[in-house]
């Protein structure tokens, strides 16, 4: 992630901050860069262990995730395993997630046609779609032929 769109997702919180009448803390900056500094699909764990030693506490994490989802700097998606995870979205295609059941890597997909094809759904049935969550569960034939599966997916922690 370049310094130039940390820089952005940055501005574009504060303003959200601002108009919500709340403050810009040390704390919620730190997050935000850690998240944007990396290319992955995270939870509050995986977080907490990158801001250990900056004197942020879990309730703070938690707080500053959902306005960050408000703000729609980043979403919560399902892998399937039960637990929450976390990516940011802000500047990236719209994109759903391929989940293997057998190598239990997960691979990014643009949702071209499906991105229409919901908004047309929802129209039809008097709605305005405003997000959706696509995941689709696969099965690794690499693996189930040769016993190993050497293709590259999202880093997910």
């Amino acid at each position: 992630m370049s310094v130039e769109h940390i820089q952005q997702a940055t501005d574009a919180f504060r303003v959200f901050l601002k108009r919500k009448d709340l403050k810009v803390t040390r704390q919620r900056e730190i997050l935000l860069r850690r998240i944007f500094q990396r290319e992955e699909h995270f939870t509050v764990e995986t977080l907490e262990e990158h801001v250990k030693g900056d004197g942020i506490s879990r309730a703070t994490i938690y707080r500053t995730l959902q306005l960050m989802r408000e703000c729609g700097l980043i979403e919560e998606v399902d892998l399937g395993d039960g637990r929450r995870y976390y990516e940011h979205v802000f500047g990236h295609a719209p994109h759903d997630h391929l989940v293997c059941i057998d190598c239990n890597k997960v691979f990014e997909v643009p949702v071209g046609d499906i991105s229409d094809l919901r908004k047309r759904i929802a129209q039809r049935l008097g709605f305005s779609p405003v997000g959706h969550s696509l995941r689709i569960e696969v099965r690794c034939e690499e693996l189930r032929k040769h016993g190993v599966c050497n293709r590259e997916a999202i880093k997910v922690l």
